[in-house]
Order: C-alpha cells, then sequence, then structure tokens
C-alpha cells in the first residue's frame, strides 16, 4: 500500500509542477488546488510511513482520509461549476479528450473552441459526458450552447443540472473520508501504545 502513495506522491508532483509552471491555477483554479491538496496529502503520508515507527499502519486510514477530501472536492467542482458558470455563449465543439481508468473504463470531456470578451479559448469541459451522447448527439465544427465562468472563461459546462454521478460521488467521499477517521481513531491508542 505505501509503494502506491510513493508512485502517486511522485506522479502528482510532476502535475503540481506543470500547474505551477504553466500557470493553469489562473486558468482553472478549483481543479488545481485540489491536485495541489491530493499532492501535499500524499506527501504528508509519505513522510509517516517513512520516519514514523511503524507508520505503515496508519498508511490505509490517512490514505482513506485524504482520498475521501480530495474526492469530496472534485464533486464540489461540479457544484461549484454550475453556480460559477453563468454566462450563455455559442461555442464550436472540437472533439472530446479520453481518460481512461481500471478495467477498461474511460471517461470523455469533450473540447469546445470560443470566443470570450475578445479572447479566444480552447478549452475542455469540467463535465464529463458519456461517450453515446458524444457520438450521437455531436458533431465535430458544430455549434453548441454553452455555459462560461465570468471569472475564469477557461471553466465552462455544457449542462446546467446536477448529475446523479456527482451525488454518489459526494456519498462515496464521505464514505472514505469517515471510514478514514474512524479506523485512525481505532488504531491510534494502539498504535500509541507500541511506539511509546
Amino acid at each position: 500500500m505505501a509503494i502506491i502513495i510513493y508512485i502517486l506522491t511522485i506522479l502528482l508532483a510532476v502535475a503540481t509542477f506543470f500547474i505551477i509552471k504553466n500557470k493553469r491555477y489562473k486558468v482553472v483554479p478549483l481543479v488545481s488546488w485540489v491536485i495541489i491538496i491530493f499532492f501535499i496529502g500524499c506527501v504528508f503520508i509519505s513522510i509517516v510511513s517513512l520516519f514514523v515507527p511503524y507508520g505503515e499502519i496508519l498508511v490505509l486510514p490517512l490514505g482513506s482520509i485524504v482520498l475521501g477530501f480530495v474526492v469530496i472536492l472534485a464533486a464540489f467542482n461540479d457544484f461549484y461549476s454550475l453556480i460559477r458558470c453563468k454566462d450563455k455563449i455559442e461555442g464550436i465543439y472540437r472533439g472530446y479528450n479520453t481518460y481512461y481508468g481500471g478495467n477498461g473504463v474511460s471517461t470523455q470531456a469533450p473540447v469546445f473552441e470560443y470566443m470570450y470578451n475578445g479572447i479566444q479559448y480552447h478549452e475542455q469541459t469540467t463535465q464529463n459526458i458519456s461517450y453515446k451522447l458524444l457520438t450521437q448527439n455531436m458533431r465535430d465544427g458544430d455549434t453548441y450552447s454553452i455555459y462560461v465562468d465570468p471569472k475564469h472563461p477557461a471553466v465552462f459546462i455544457l449542462q446546467k443540472k446536477i448529475k446523479v454521478s456527482a451525488i454518489i460521488t459526494v456519498v462515496f467521499g464521505i464514505i472514505f473520508f469517515s471510514s478514514g477517521i474512524a479506523t485512525l481513531c481505532a488504531i491510534f491508542p494502539i498504535f500509541w501504545s507500541v511506539i511509546k
């Protein structure tokens, strides 16, 4: 389990480096902060597992707390986007980016090109759309209505509705977070007596 945290820490360090180097935190601040917070949490867990005696015991509950918190923040990004993305404009659909997960599962994020306040943007939405919906209802080069965040115009959404997946994500985040805290509270007295 600890090796997974170390690998994740290295990958998130690279992602954080590129976020800071390319100043993406100015363009998509909330997503950038979620990644940076995840990196800081993984660094903390790595330090605990490396330097605290028997620290490997704490990897699972701490990892669950950090993962739960990050999942809640990621779901919050969906709700945040619904509130902040107010300005309805027209954007040109330019395809989609595919992200692969485990067991052959993939998600698609549509990419749009649009003009806002005289600046041209070529960005992907913060919402994931099903492959079926993309291939059946959207054609490359066609114009569709999108909703843009006036403070951060690189952030936009296609639909102004709460998705069931966002609610499920929050529930799972709360479950991970609370089970991590419960496990930590249960094992900490035993852990403390062992390292004393």
